[in-house]
């Protein structure tokens, strides 16, 4: 490949990860967990923000170090929504220039301009570089971590100890982003003494990492989680693991919005939608086959030159182990296994995939055609994630919980005898948004309040005023459907319900 259209395409595909990390960046509303953000960030000093996030007892207390560097992020840029989120979006972007450089130095020029584009486009990686939440941060650790390591595996040796430095430092760095990186961590750790069984190797690029993280080793294994992983407050909702392993491999390849909007699969009719979307479905499953099929095939094969296969085998066995063991913590904690909860796997993705059509050496023209047959089917999965960007940019039914608005219409319809009620959400986004004046009264704080049911507890709460609205951001993980209004009908009628995406507001008014 001539040098100037090589610099031009790896130009072009820069653009390109810029551009689908910016579009629309404050186009839609913060949401539920974007207002943990805010407030694991909102305290006065770094400290402060610190002593907050260690005395909690859910999962963001062993992921604190994004909140504190958005804690100076926003003392720097400022709290708009453009500003929390560009945080990622510049993130998600480093992450692509490091897996391109990367792969420049493992397989060449056009196994990185691949993958360089698979991570450009990917639709979980723009959604979360979209997102003013850890997983940009903890991808681009994870893609330093790669970089850093690649000295460890490529072909051509290098004694020098700086690399092994640097890497055992951004895994610390890692460490204290979040326990999830200690798994992705250890599956490096595992693949690197399955592959190449080098005892000297292994303990020069292992000892400093396991150095560098030992406080934060040590703050988890001495935690109340280590001992009991079910006690942290974390999402459970039941679903069997293998639904969970499924989405999770669904999310990572062509992200969330692909196929069925999410809000449309809690209905009880989720079979019928997922039928309806039979077509991407498809399609989604003979790329992922062909590709797969087509990496095992390259795997097996034996070759007389094995320049690339033993890092071939290495990113193999990184994306089995680190599959197995994010598996083993979703059974271990009940957690609700999700795509994010595994954003480490991005990476092997789109460094492997490239070699399902690349680096083969066939001898027979034959098997060159399944080659470009493979590469069509990775052009069809650069387009599914493109298709699945633009669905999350611009179809309302793939939007985000929608504070705005919900902030706007109480604005818009306040008066003085009336009181609002958050039963379920995030106060500190509608202060976000201008409505300060919302009492917060979760379920947990409603059962300490006298009464005998809902409405007698929210009259108490208002001081028996004559207009109610009550804000529930994500119903359908509250009460069973219908019980809330039946209670509430036994004081209140109810004159207005207004719904947006994931956040509805029910007008109610005291009975005569």
């Amino acid at each position: 490949m001539k040098q100037s259209k090589y610099y031009f395409i790896a130009f072009i595909i820069l653009i390109i990860s810029i551009f689908l990390r910016f579009f629309t960046l404050q186009n839609q509303s913060l949401w539920f967990d974007e207002g943990w953000s805010l407030a694991l960030s909102n305290n006065t000093t770094v400290q402060e923000n610190l002593s907050e996030i260690l005395g909690l007892e859910n999962g963001d207390k062993y992921q604190p170090l994004y909140y504190l560097v958005l804690f100076y992020w926003r003392s720097a840029f400022g709290n708009s929504e453009f500003a929390l989120r560009s945080l990622s979006a510049l993130l998600g972007v480093g992450s692509v220039i490091a897996i391109f450089f990367t792969c420049l130095r493992i397989y060449g020029k056009k196994h990185a301009l691949w993958s360089s584009t698979l991570l450009a486009v990917s639709s979980f990686s723009v959604f979360y570089s979209q997102d003013a939440r850890p997983y940009a941060l903890l991808i681009f650790i994870a893609s330093l971590q790669i970089y850093f390591f690649s000295y460890a595996i490529n072909v051509y040796k290098r004694n020098t100890i700086i690399f092994p430095l640097l890497f055992g430092i951004f895994t610390a760095i890692g460490a204290f982003g979040s326990i999830l990186i200690i798994i992705f961590s250890s599956s490096l750790f595992l693949s690197h003494a399955i592959v190449y069984k080098n005892f000297k190797q292994l303990l020069k690029w292992w000892i400093p990492p396991i150095i560098f993280s030992s406080p934060m080793l040590w703050f988890y294994l001495s935690s109340p989680a280590a001992s009991d992983p079910t006690a942290t407050v974390v999402t459970r909702t039941g679903l069997p693991i293998i639904q969970n392993m499924i989405f999770v491999i669904y999310g990572i390849l062509v992200g969330t919005s692909y196929g069925p909007p999410l809000e449309k699969l809690r209905e009880q009719e989720k079979f019928n939608v997922i039928l309806s979307y039979w077509f991407h479905l498809l399609i989604f499953i003979i790329v992922i086959a062909v590709i797969f099929i087509a990496l095992l095939t390259s795997l097996l094969r034996h070759r007389k030159r094995k320049i690339y296969q033993p890092t071939d085998y290495f990113f193999t066995s990184l994306l089995v182990v680190s599959f197995l063991l994010a598996f083993l913590f979703a059974l271990v904690t009940k957690i609700n296994w999700l795509p994010r909860h595994s954003f480490y796997l991005c990476l092997p993705v789109v460094i492997l995939i490239p070699s399902a059509f690349l680096h083969n050496y066939q001898r027979q023209n034959k098997l060159d055609i399944f080659s470009q047959v493979t590469k069509l089917a990775t052009v069809f999965l650069l387009s599914m994630n493109v298709y699945s960007n633009f669905q999350y940019y611009l179809n309302p039914a793939y939007a985000k919980d929608d504070y705005r608005s919900a902030a706007r219409y109480l604005l818009q319809h306040r008066n003085e005898s009336a009181k609002s009620v958050l039963l379920l959400g995030q106060p500190i986004l509608l202060k976000y948004y201008g409505y300060p004046s919302t009492i917060y009264a979760p379920e947990r704080i409603l059962k300490t309040v006298d009464g005998k049911n809902m409405a007698e507890k929210i009259s108490r709460i208002t001081q028996n005023s004559d207009t109610v609205f009550i804000i529930i951001n994500r119903e359908y993980s509250w009460q069973p459907r219908g019980v809330f209004k039946k209670e509430m009908s036994s004081l209140y009628n109810l004159e207005d319900q207004s719904d947006w995406a994931y956040m509805k507001i029910y007008r109610f008014t005291r009975k005569k």
